[in-house]
């Protein structure tokens, strides 16, 4: 990940940007109000339709816009 970066996480249904990139791979992420340190296994970066709905997808609303 690079510092700029928009993804989403496991624990919000934010969208979140990275900060930070720390030499041990820990990656700081901030939503715009409060920040934090994640390992790279607990985000992934946000899909192009995720990015449209200014918001992480259920499951289910990926697996439909997948096969749209």
């Amino acid at each position: 990940f690079l510092v700029g970066d928009v993804v989403v996480a496991n624990f919000s249904n934010e969208l979140l940007e990275v900060k930070y990139v720390y030499p041990n791979r820990k990656i700081r992420v901030t939503d715009g109000l409060s920040g934090r340190t994640v390992v790279p296994k607990e985000i992934r970066p946000a899909s192009i339709i995720e990015l449209s709905a200014n918001r992480r997808l259920t499951e289910t609303e990926q697996a439909l816009a997948e096969v749209s």
